[in-house]
Order: C-alpha cells, then sequence, then structure tokens
C-alpha cells in the first residue's frame, strides 16, 4: 500500500469517532507481488440495538482499479454461505476483468472466518466431515449435531459473543456504513448465493446508496429453503435424466438412466460400494459409501459444467458395478466442513427456521424420496432451539420490492437456488433483468459469456445488455457421455 493512500486513509479514520469507522491494517492474506490492494478494518457495533454493544471488526480488500480514470462508483462482492470466507484467499486481482474499468471492494460477513470474533464451532466443522464419510447418519447425525451447537454456544457466548448480532440486517447496515465510512455517495453490489439474499436486504433497507445490484443464484427470503432443499436437487437430476433421454446418443447408451440412478442407489443403501478411495482423501480412515454418499457427490459434480454431460455415463456405469468414475467424484466429497458455522446458525436459526415447517424439513431427509436420505438442509429445528437466537421480524421473510437496477443471472443444472426463484424477482423488482445460463450451474455468471454481461451492465444498468452469447449456449451435450472416458 502506498504512503499515500495510508495517510488518507489514516486520515479518514481519525476523522470519525467511534463506530462504524475504518482501520487500514496488513491484508488478510499476503497478497501477489505488483498488487494495488489497500485492506483495513470495518470497526461496527456488535449489536446495533443495544447502546453498550462491543465493537467488531471486519475485514476489508480494496482492490484498485487498472484504469487510468477509473468509474466513480467500485463494485462491493459478497459470497454465499452464509459462512464462507470472502478474504482468506484473496491475494491477486489480475484476473479480474472489472478492474479494467472500476475498483473491486470485498468485505468479509461478520462472523465468518477472518472477522473479529469469528463463530466458529470446529465440531460441527468435524462432525459434518464424519457425516459425509458415512461414518454418522440418520438421527445419530442429527442429534450429535444438535448436542454439538449447544456446545459451541457456551463456549461463544461465555467468550462475551452476542448471537443476537449476527443476522442478515445486521450484515445490511455493515454494507452501508463501509459505504459511508470510505466516502463513497453511490456504488454497485454483486452477491452470490446466500449474498443475493444480503443484497436484496441492502436495497430494503439502504436503497439510495445503490447504483445498481447483480444477483447471481438467487436465494429471496421469502422462500423456505429447508422445506425443499432435496427437492432442488431432484428437479437438476431429472433435468440430467431427460436430457439424455431425449440425446440419441446418450439414451441408446443410457437407456432407462432414471431407473439405473435408483438401482444405483438401493445398491450403495444394501451394502456400502467397494470403491477404492485413496488415502489422501479418506485420511486412513474407513468410508461408508451408501445411498446419500453417491448422491452427495452427484450433488457436486452438478456445480460443474463440465462434469454436467458426464453424470449419465457416470450413473450408468456405477449402476453396472463399475466405479471408476464415481469415485473421484465421492473423493471430492470427502472431509469436514469449512464454514464458519456459528455465523451460519445464527442466519439460519433466526431468519428461516422460524417460518419453516417442521414437518416439511423432516420430509426432505426421507429415504422415500429416492435419495438416499440425504441432508441438504441447513439446521434442524432441534440444532435452532439449542442454538437460542431471537427470530427476525416477519417482514425479513417476505419479498423485497425495488426500483434500483439489477441485473439476474441463473444456472440451468443449479441444484441449490433453482432458476424459478430469479425469475420471481421480476414480480416486485420492475427494474430487474433476467439471464438463465444454458448448461451452467450455481455461480452461472463467472464464465466469460457472463463477464461481458455483467461489465455492460455496469457501465449502464438500463442499457442493452449483450446476450448473443447467451442465446448460443447449447447446454449439455449428454451426447459426450456415450463416448469412451
Amino acid at each position: 500500500m502506498s504512503s499515500s493512500i495510508m495517510a488518507f486513509l489514516a486520515s479518514l479514520s481519525l476523522a470519525i469517532s467511534g463506530v462504524p469507522r475504518f482501520e487500514p491494517a496488513p491484508c488478510p492474506a499476503t497478497v501477489e507481488a505488483g498488487e494495488r490492494i489497500d485492506c483495513g478494518f470495518l470497526v461496527v457495533p456488535e449489536n446495533r440495538s443495544k447502546a453498550e454493544s462491543r465493537s467488531i471488526r471486519l475485514p476489508v480488500m480494496r482492490l484498485r482499479s487498472r484504469a487510468e480514470r477509473p468509474a466513480k462508483d467500485p463494485l462491493l462482492f459478497m459470497p454465499g454461505g452464509p459462512g464462507v470466507s470472502a478474504v482468506a484467499r484473496l491475494r491477486s486481482g489480475k484476473k479480474n476483468l472489472l478492474l479494467d474499468e472500476r475498483d473491486l471492494i470485498v468485505l468479509e460477513q461478520r462472523g465468518v472466518k477472518m472477522a473479529q470474533p469469528a463463530l466458529e464451532c470446529p465440531e460441527i466443522n468435524t462432525l459434518k466431515g464424519e457425516m459425509a464419510a458415512g461414518r454418522l447418519r440418520g438421527a445419530s447425525a442429527q442429534n450429535a449435531l444438535t448436542k454439538a451447537a449447544g456446545r459451541c454456544r457456551a463456549t461463544l457466548t461465555a467468550s462475551g459473543v452476542d448471537l443476537d448480532g449476527y443476522t442478515t440486517t445486521a450484515t445490511a447496515d455493515d454494507i452501508e456504513d463501509l459505504r459511508k465510512v470510505l466516502g463513497y455517495e453511490t456504488w454497485n453490489l454483486q452477491g452470490l448465493s446466500y449474498s443475493t439474499r444480503l443484497m436484496l436486504t441492502v436495497l430494503r433497507r439502504h436503497p439510495a446508496g445503490v447504483r445498481s445490484v447483480i444477483l447471481d443464484s438467487v436465494l429471496p427470503p421469502e422462500v423456505n429453503f429447508d422445506e425443499v432443499a432435496a427437492v432442488n436437487l431432484l428437479r437438476s437430476l431429472d433435468l440430467v435424466f431427460d436430457g439424455c433421454a431425449i440425446d440419441r446418443e446418450c439414451s441408446a447408451a443410457h437407456p432407462d438412466l432414471r431407473k439405473r440412478f435408483a438401482q444405483l442407489v438401493a445398491t450403495a443403501e444394501r451394502k456400502p460400494l467397494p470403491l477404492g478411495l485413496k488415502e489422501s482423501a479418506t485420511g486412513g480412515r474407513p468410508v461408508e459409501v451408501r445411498g446419500a454418499q453417491v448422491v452427495e457427490a452427484l450433488y457436486n459434480a452438478l456445480h460443474d459444467p463440465e462434469r454436467i454431460p458426464l453424470l449419465p455415463r457416470i450413473i450408468s456405469r456405477a449402476a453396472a458395478g463399475d466405479y471408476s468414475e464415481l469415485t473421484p467424484l465421492v473423493e471430492d466429497s470427502l472431509g469436514p466442513s469449512t464454514m464458519s458455522w456459528g455465523l451460519r446458525l445464527s442466519v439460519w436459526c433466526s431468519e428461516e427456521t422460524p417460518f419453516e415447517d417442521p414437518k416439511r424439513i423432516a420430509a426432505q431427509r426421507s429415504p422415500a424420496l429416492g435419495l438416499g436420505g440425504v441432508d441438504e438442509g441447513t439446521a434442524s429445528m432441534e440444532t435452532c432451539r439449542v442454538w437460542n437466537v431471537a427470530p427476525v421480524p416477519a417482514e425479513e421473510n417476505t419479498p423485497v420490492k425495488s426500483d434500483v437496477p439489477t441485473l439476474i443471472f441463473a444456472g440451468e443444472f443449479d441444484p441449490d437456488t433453482p432458476p424459478d426463484w430469479g425469475r420471481q424477482l421480476l414480480e416486485s423488482m420492475p427494474q430487474a433483468r433476467y439471464v438463465e445460463l444454458r448448461g451452467y450451474s450455481h455461480g452461472a455468471s463467472f464464465n466469460r459469456c457472463g463477464g461481458q454481461v455483467t461489465m455492460a451492465f455496469l457501465r449502464d444498468p438500463k442499457g442493452p445488455l449483450p446476450l448473443d452469447c447467451v442465446l448460443q449456449l447449447r447446454g449439455a451435450d449428454f451426447g459426450k457421455s456415450a463416448a469412451a472416458p
């Protein structure tokens, strides 16, 4: 960081007493040589509803534009989760085309890994690894997670953490505070997955400071995610089954794919599949590859546009006892969770479960769905009762209405946030535009075509979009599954 920039940021900090304020600081990770990245902390109250609340510190990284005269309104980006770090691995912006035109700012969500405090629950991370390896299942897994949540809550609160301060609205207010202390009149917001909900909340609470919004893989506040978590996965699998069925080559090579999938899951449920897993993936411990592990491996593969066209072949061969292509998918699914579960539970248990139906949530884990009882939900009712945070006002579970120009991206095969969740925003956001990318999945815009559309939108949020590349997308070529690996 140059001395002039450091001096400017220091003077900015001194000019603002108390909180919120910005404090210059070294970057969370060592940045690559030659990068123009400024770092520091946003200092804000832990709980704005309490006058005597302590302050917390949230890492901020500002990647400077390469342009001679950058646009005056930067882009703030935040990733999904909740519980994913935005800054832990950010070291360079050399490949980011956005920096050709404007600055990029990244904020660590309160409670996540690099924030102070970080709401970590290492025991839950470990238990998630046990579940991924098939060593912990069903009711035993849910009971273990609930007990671990109780112990983690006790540890965090004993250290002084006020768990009621870790909500989406609190982070939305952090975003507004950051805009003000950095001196921007307006800026642009980009959110991925859970952070689409976060950016929608900013629009609800602080619309005046927002020039435009980009939402990729939308999680609207009004949907009850845990009630449909497995159904969303089934939707994506059905696209694979049907896509193969109508492809001449794929259907000839892999007929009755839906039936073969059911046979594969049922076989794994009767007896763990004999996969030759690498010791580096298992840590030297036994892994029971049952139905849930098969489905979880396919779920993860559904996030990769390069792997989606190959899923019919992978499923069909595994159903016939050839696990050579399924094995690396299972290996990629192993290991502990990397989420900051204290923050994840605080958000979910205050904003989602209070508005959800326990019976519908439990049904999403039922083996009757044909998914081996896989659990794609976030938190059970039992775990949230132990976590014991205050529910948010009912308004936070309603659609956001806004006239701010908004660009919505969706991926055809997204197993987490189906395209329809993005389309439904058009009902309450008249200045929103929807772009669905065929053949893509969660994080649909993070490719060359999505980047072109994003750049054009940021230049003129109300102008025409270059959609030729979108219209030319063929989608998943399931004929690839007919070829030998």
